[in-house]
């Protein structure tokens, strides 16, 4: 039998499609996370609003600092409870 060996990637990726575990991340943490995570609906004047007047670098700043957030939460609050049979080979 063999049992899958898990990585943090993997982890993190698995977390980050939980849309569940996103969202109460959110109400925990006061970020936006889970409208990051969604693929920008911005219509295309606004982006280009949002670019000419550096409005976007700030959102990019949030996001990194928010997703940063939450790869310390997947670790802490996931990763370091996963059972020892996810990182052996049977």
């Amino acid at each position: 039998m063999r049992v899958w060996t898990v990585t943090f990637e993997d982890c993190v990726k698995e977390c980050c499609r939980n849309s569940e575990l996103v969202k109460q991340f959110d109400r925990l943490r006061g970020t936006n996370l889970s409208r990051i995570l969604i693929a920008d609906t911005r219509a295309p004047i606004i982006k280009m609003i949002d670019e000419s007047t550096g409005y976007d670098k700030v959102l990019e700043e949030k996001a990194h600092k928010e997703m940063s957030m939450f790869i310390e939460f997947c670790y802490e609050c996931v990763w370091l409870r996963l059972p020892e049979e996810c990182f052996s080979e049977v």
